[in-house]
């Protein structure tokens, strides 16, 4: 029961263009939001056996629209105290087409088929519509003698979902677009450890197991996305922006085909969705707030990709992964709030198993080497270092190579605080000239608004190059700057201590390697704590996510 991809929201918005000396250009962006989205629920519920149900009450619902399954009609409702229980067929089938209205019409005839000798026949839905299926025959060949005997078709046991009550069959469905839905005002389907809106889809796996997908409205799914991902105690424009984040990153998964069954899983593989037992008034309302808004880069959303804190710098996605993203830069993270410390000891004998863990065949362990850029203060290379040669670490691998020795580093933030500087390291001062005058109230000819100067309300314009500072009138001719008050006044310069441009080598002393990092997470994109002390700061949710997300827009 999987659809094709199709219908979807058409959100339109406008892309400003650089801002130009006589006007400005705009030009027009759409995107299609999906009506609803498929997520895989594998934390939980994949490629399981069987899977329970344990609302006490549902509905079988039947599509009315082959590109939007929540378009649908209810065909049958089921209670039962003890809940419901979901697994593939056991034997070949034998599905005969009936005449009947309703689930207890199916029934009744299926006590029919009994009466007359089929002592496993069980009400059916079956290419849509009612049937009588016939289930326990040992071979296909046996299945297809009954089903051309009763005027239907055999059934292998991969073609068959079954529902029970107690493990005795009520219900089988074969090739149809039906699904499982919640009953009530906020109708909802338990699955155990939790409940989710919406329909639930179990695919069949070419393993012979089933997993559940949640097939609900991208919005709703929204709630209990964000939820998960950041804490509704957080202030309110950074769950705005992680609202927006998640619905960004949501419409480029779907955007990209997939033959599993699902756009997007439950998982922190891709994002964190726990349904709606975890949904949070403030959270839900941030995510009503922000409505169908996205994050574009040069007119299409973005992989909008987040984490948990930095330790004061983000990383570039090309430090991580290999790929240059425009828009995914390092950048400052340096208003992030109670960003954590984590430390951990690795040993000689640790760095053994990983070289025999990867097969990196250098020896027995002497000892580990990383370089740190200076800027971000993130690690860019680790080397375990061998009797027999040295193996080189580079990009998300400086910290997942941990994994093999119990888990991975939480961070790339991280330094050998027991180690020894081999090369980098120290500060440098940098001074910075702020040449600041009175402003313009339209364009000088040659010059560019933001970079040379910005327009005010004033008739002259002070500018800095690398040689001079230069004023010029509203007409455009040169000023001298000795004749505009107060331009003296506003000539600042700022000095600031910093780490020396360029990485620092650190290795390690003896058998013990005493590791120190801050942070959570792979570091590109948007920062969670990051963003919330942006927020406690004054930024608002566009700002905090034009901040992370390099040159882009939020429409």
């Amino acid at each position: 029961m999987i659809f094709l991809k199709g219908k979807g929201k058409l959100l339109a918005g406008f892309l400003s263009a650089a801002l130009v000396f006589s006007s400005s250009v705009t030009s027009a962006f759409a995107a299609v939001i999906p009506e609803y989205i498929r997520v895989g629920l594998t934390m939980s519920y994949a490629e399981k056996s069987s899977i329970a149900i344990e609302s006490t009450s549902i509905r079988l619902v039947r599509s009315l629209d082959s590109e939007n399954p929540l378009d649908n009609e209810t065909v049958a409702e089921f209670d039962s105290s003890s809940g419901f229980n979901v697994r593939l067929g056991l034997s070949y089938q034998a599905a005969v087409p009936i005449s009947a209205s309703s689930y207890d019409d199916a029934r009744a005839e299926a006590s029919s088929y009994v009466s007359n000798g089929y002592a496993n026949a069980v009400a059916g839905y079956y290419n849509n519509d009612w049937a009588v299926i016939i289930y326990g025959y040992g071979t296909l060949g046996e299945a297809q003698n009954a089903a051309s005997a009763l005027g239907g078709d055999a059934l292998s046991p991969s073609d068959v979902t079954i529902l029970d009550i107690n493990g005795d069959p009520i219900l089988l469905i074969a090739d149809s677009d039906a699904y499982f839905m919640g009953s009530g005002d906020t109708p909802v389907v338990d699955l155990g450890a939790r409940s989710y809106r919406g329909i639930i889809d179990f695919i069949h796996n070419s393993s012979g197991t089933l997993t559940a997908v949640n097939v609900i409205d991208l919005e709703e799914y929204l709630y209990g996305v964000v939820a998960a991902e950041i804490p509704s105690s957080y202030e309110y424009e950074a769950i705005k922006a992680q609202a927006c984040a998640a619905r960004t990153y949501a419409l480029y998964k779907w955007n990209r085909e997939s033959d599993i069954g699902y756009d997007i899983c439950d998982s922190t593989h891709c994002q964190a969705y726990m349904g709606y037992d975890y949904e949070d008034s403030t959270t839900r309302q941030a995510v009503i707030d922000t409505e169908g808004e996205l994050i574009y880069y040069n007119g299409s959303p973005i992989e909008a990709l987040f984490f948990s804190s930095s330790g004061g710098y983000t990383e570039d996605a090309v430090n991580v992964w290999g790929t240059d993203v425009a828009y995914l830069k390092a950048v400052d993270d340096s208003q992030e709030i109670n960003c954590p410390e984590w430390e951990r000891t690795v040993t000689l004998d640790d760095l053994d198993a990983i070289i025999s863990a990867n097969g990196y065949g250098i020896g027995s362990a002497t000892g580990m080497r990383i370089t740190i850029d200076n800027r971000t203060n993130r690690v860019q290379m680790v080397e375990i270092l061998g009797t027999n040669g040295t193996k080189e670490i580079t990009l998300e691998a400086c910290r997942t190579v941990f994994g093999s020795i119990g888990s991975s580093f939480s961070s790339r933030t991280y330094t050998i605080t027991n180690g020894v500087t081999v090369s980098g390291g120290g500060t440098e001062s940098v001074t910075t000239s702020n040449n600041l005058g009175t402003f313009v109230t339209d364009p000088i000819d040659g010059f560019s608004v933001g970079s040379d100067y910005v327009l005010g309300a004033d008739c002259a314009v002070v500018y800095s190059d690398s040689d001079e500072t230069k004023a010029y009138g509203y007409d455009g001719s040169e000023i001298d700057i000795n004749d505009i008050p107060g331009l003296a006044d506003l000539t600042t310069s700022t000095t600031t201590v910093r780490p020396s441009s360029g990485t620092t080598v650190i290795q390690s002393q003896g058998s013990t390697i005493e590791v120190k990092g801050y942070g959570i997470g792979h570091g590109v994109g948007l920062s969670q704590m990051g963003a919330n002390g942006m927020a406690a700061n004054g930024a608002d949710y566009k700002e905090i996510l034009q901040h992370y997300y390099t040159g882009t827009t939020v429409e």
